[in-house]
């Protein structure tokens, strides 16, 4: 009851840009107050309704007000609600007719088969929506008979111009599905698409060493030219993976800021190419490597690294000590 309480209480402030409600059990009844909030309040810029109870029902409340030409709303997060497909379409078809929204964060509501392909094409251009910049798939399901799910996912990739940020995260991708994705973007022209992404995130899939030359094409493509945020995070990349990266890194990818590599399984092999190759990738400004197995000549060859004036921003969650002469590397948390 607190939440129609405070949706009715808000109703005349028309000041009101922000809105977070996460955590607290609000249910579709919950999320049709805030809809009408969001109608009388046309200013409110971003709603975050993390880790509630929302279904379908709720989600249709918000995008009917969404799919309206008045509506201002540029972020949208409804990540861990389980609104399932059925949300998922009812978001795809809102998206068709706003021009509003900037930022949508599905993470981990329930998304998979249908609800992907109805995104992927309402995001595909040229009749697509040509607003959104920032898009969070985590822990969706991107398998399907036939692939068909990577089909719609890459041609809408490959022709949308407007997303700058993606997060596959958690999506159970494994080698032979990243290829299959990469080979479709090609397929569908990605190569030649003027799309310029900023960040993505491919943490905790299922990623193996053999995934190296496939990574290495990926960043690769013009299209990536100015990442400036990588996250492999919980993968297994091992050796190989990690220096197809230090390979590509430093000429694929010279806007590079913030790389995250952590528990990937890495041994001295790659973590000595990457302390080779972090000096040339003098952008970089956040690096994560904690969780990998490092000898002391690796913990020695990183920590020179972290210590080149090229490298004279960079923070890192590795902090270098000495005991009994040899280099060690300890956690340390990184703002």
């Amino acid at each position: 009851m607190q939440v129609f309480a405070l949706c009715e209480a808000l109703y005349e402030y028309s000041g009101l840009a922000v809105l977070r409600l996460p955590y607290n059990f609000l249910n579709d009844m919950a999320a049709q107050a805030v809809a009408r909030l969001m109608q009388v309040n046309p200013g409110l810029q971003l709603l975050d309704l993390t880790g509630n109870e929302v279904t379908d029902k709720g989600a249709a409340a918000i995008t009917e007000v969404l799919a309206k030409p008045e509506a201002g709303l540029k972020a949208l997060i409804l990540r861990h609600n389980p609104i399932g497909d059925t949300g998922a379409l009812a978001v795809a078809d809102m998206l068709r007719s706003n021009r509003s929204l900037t930022l949508l964060d599905l993470a981990d509501c329930h998304v998979a088969v249908k609800g992907l392909i109805g995104l992927a094409n309402a995001l595909t251009a040229p009749e697509g929506n040509r607003s959104l910049q920032v898009l969070d798939l985590e822990d969706a399901q991107l398998a399907a008979p036939q692939d068909s799910t990577y089909q719609h996912m890459s041609r809408m990739l490959a022709t949308n111009t407007t997303l700058t940020e993606l997060s596959l995260a958690k999506c159970r991708l494994v080698d032979s599905q990243l290829e299959l994705l990469l080979e479709l973007l090609t397929t569908y022209g990605f190569a030649r698409s003027s799309a310029r992404w900023s960040s993505l995130s491919l943490r905790a899939n299922r990623l193996s060493p053999f995934s190296g030359p496939t990574l290495e094409r990926l960043l690769a493509l013009p299209a990536l030219c100015r990442l400036q945020r990588l996250t492999l995070a919980s993968n297994s990349l091992g050796n190989d993976g990690a220096s197809a990266l230090a390979r590509v890194l430093p000429t694929a990818c010279p806007d590079i800021r913030e790389l995250d590599l952590r528990s990937n399984g890495i041994g001295d092999v790659g973590l000595l190419a990457l302390a080779a190759a972090l000096p040339l990738v003098n952008s970089l400004e956040l690096l994560l490597l904690w969780g990998n197995s490092f000898s002391p000549a690796s913990s020695r060859a990183v920590a020179e690294a972290l210590a080149a004036p090229a490298l004279r921003r960079l923070r890192s969650d590795l902090r270098p000590y000495v005991v009994d002469g040899e280099v060690a590397l300890a956690l340390q948390e990184v703002e």
